[in-house]
């Protein structure tokens, strides 16, 4: 796999995107995305992965009271940030 050297990644499926994107003939294809978006592959063991996702990550559910804690929270944190 000379053609294309792919990027450094710690996350395992941002890895295997990668992975996926290479096998598709890499970055320096047109459409990749689509390609990748339309796998024929699906006894591929990292077919679930190819989003660069893990689909068995569920989100968590907040409720609206958690959320707009969490917003205040993040907003206060940003507030103290010095950008000087």
């Amino acid at each position: 796999m000379n053609r294309y050297q792919p990027k450094k990644k710690t996350a395992p499926v941002k890895a295997i995107r990668e992975m996926c994107i290479e096998c598709m003939g890499g970055r320096n294809n047109k459409g990749y995305k689509e390609l990748i978006e339309n796998c024929v592959s699906p006894e591929c063991s990292l077919f679930s992965f190819r989003f660069g996702t893990n689909p068995y990550r569920s989100k968590p559910i907040l409720s609206s009271k958690e959320r707009e804690a969490r917003s205040d929270r993040a907003q206060s944190n940003f507030s103290t940030v010095n950008f000087t």
